[in-house]
């Protein structure tokens, strides 16, 4: 049997290719990321960083109210 990805020689009882190491048997495949587009890329990076903006507000409040109910924050 030929291995359908390197087209070696392979045995054909073989469930990966001995030369290229592709998994011939699709249960072992793992299945291929698909490419993002640029757009989709960029959306994701955005609401990550607003995530974390969010996050850092949230923590910023939380340590003021901590430090104005210990009076440790004179005006």
């Amino acid at each position: 049997m030929l291995c359908p990805y390197c087209k070696s020689e392979i045995p054909d009882d073989a469930k990966k290719c001995m030369n290229c190491g592709e998994w011939l048997d699709p249960v072992y495949r793992k299945p291929k990321k698909e490419e993002q587009s640029f757009f989709s890329a960029f959306s994701e990076t955005v609401i990550s960083f607003l995530w974390f903006g969010f996050l850092l507000v949230i923590a910023a409040i939380v340590v003021y109210a901590f430090l104005d109910y210990n009076g440790m924050i004179n005006w």
